[in-house]
């Protein structure tokens, strides 16, 4: 039996702006935005709360198979259920690392049997090419290539996805670079030992390449971004975006991440270019660890990755307000740009047709983030204290309410997606 919802809001995001509308909900999809989009067997008025596209998070390590202890797919899409996030694009480095058919489809079941969430999985770059047609084949929604620990020839590997017509994500750090850099022995050092050059390098070398459908994550730098500008879409993280290394605690590996965090002034012309519109979309490269792997100050204990899914939505949209930005240019780089990117038919928009991933926001609320109160089994966040409003408050996935004021209501799994151009 279908079960039919109506929300009301007077601040639905709906072509682009902020309207008072209604929206009906059947058959997990959206079926009539408006005015009075008639009965239904649940109703729920929202008032001044907005109702926004689920937020699609194209960048998440939910470190399963491989490193459970970590996260795995159930604690990592609760963790996405509190954070307004209803499809997350998940990384191959596990253990082993995603990179044949066998593994990918293995992963694929992990996921559809755990995941509260929708999920796309990514792939990683095989030593045989062949083999990267049978994962496009089994739905990878791209394929990840880590230039500062992977050696390979960036034209063959350019010529192939340009053949199968898949979509190719870049970690832009050059391995040459960081290998004649001394060993570090500290998280200030282990910081240094990444610097600035490591990007340029790499993303000058991906400037020589022909493809057409290429991702940079996690920029850092306002050269990265120009460089690529023409040839490939980019992303941010919210921690990129917002810390700078003067107002980073180094006394242990909590703020630590690869690409690390950047000097105030590089920091200030990110966001600089991130306000003109120049960057493509958020991400958070949720990458959570063990406790003791984050409070260590020692490199060979320490782990680099901050977790973020929880935090991406509230993050970015105080930023817009303490920005004077209006908040719907957030919005697209949370919902709408990134189904763009990835070819996700259906979903990033409030729009008749769609799937209802839906979340609603309290944009009134102000809290603190508390690593302890994360659904995450990574408890620790670079961002203890800080404050942020738009709160997420309910979580709408193929039209399950999903959670609702810190509990997570259902237990539905997610779906399995593609993008559009792999079926």
């Amino acid at each position: 039996m279908i079960h039919r919802w109506k929300l009301r809001s007077r601040n639905v995001y709906y072509r682009g702006g902020f309207r008072d509308l209604e929206v009906g909900i059947a058959d997990g999809k959206i079926g009539e935005v408006g005015a009075d989009v008639g009965r239904a067997d649940e109703e729920l008025d929202l008032g001044d709360n907005l109702l926004l596209p689920g937020v699609i998070d194209g960048h998440v390590h939910f470190r399963e198979p491989g490193n459970e202890e970590k996260e795995d797919f159930g604690s990592g899409s609760r963790a996405a259920l509190r954070g307004g996030v209803t499809t997350v694009l998940d990384m191959p480095n596990n253990e082993p690392p995603i990179k044949s058919p066998e593994l990918f489809r293995q992963k694929k079941q992990i996921a559809r049997d755990k995941s509260l969430v929708n999920f796309g999985l990514y792939a990683g770059i095989p030593d045989d090419l062949d083999m990267l047609n049978p994962m496009w084949e089994e739905g990878a929604i791209g394929f990840k290539h880590y230039m500062a620990e992977e050696d390979l020839d960036l034209e063959d590997l350019a010529e192939m996805i340009d053949r199968i017509g898949a979509l190719l994500t870049v970690h832009a750090e050059d391995k040459g670079v960081l290998n004649t850099l001394s060993r570090p022995g500290n998280p200030k050092e282990y910081l240094e030992s990444r610097p600035p050059e490591a990007e340029i390098v790499a993303v000058k070398k991906l400037t020589s390449l022909s493809l057409d459908r290429l991702h940079l994550a996690h920029v850092t730098l306002p050269e990265s971004v120009s460089l690529v500008q023409e040839m490939a879409t980019t992303e941010i993280t919210p921690h990129h975006l917002l810390l700078s290394r003067e107002n980073l605690d180094l006394s242990n590996f909590v703020p630590v991440c690869n690409p690390p965090v950047r000097d105030g002034a590089m920091v200030e012309r990110i966001q600089g270019l991130f306000l003109r519109g120049e960057i493509d979309m958020i991400a958070s490269d949720h990458a959570p660890h063990e406790r003791d792997k984050k409070t260590t100050s020692n490199p060979k204990k320490g782990s680099a990755g901050i977790p973020g899914v929880e935090t991406i939505l509230p993050l970015s949209l105080t930023f817009a307000r303490n920005n004077n930005v209006p908040i719907s240019s957030i919005v697209e780089k949370l919902t709408k740009n990134p189904a763009e990117i990835f070819g996700l038919e259906g979903r990033g928009e409030i729009r008749e047709g769609n799937w209802a991933d839906l979340t609603v926001v309290d944009g009134s609320a102000d809290r603190k983030i508390l690593g302890e109160k994360f659904l995450s089994s990574a408890k620790l966040t670079p961002f203890e204290g800080d404050k942020v409003s738009f709160c997420p408050t309910m979580t709408f996935v193929n039209g399950d309410l999903k959670y609702r004021e810190g509990e997570i209501i259902g237990a539905e799994p997610g779906r399995f997606i593609t993008g559009d151009s792999n079926g």
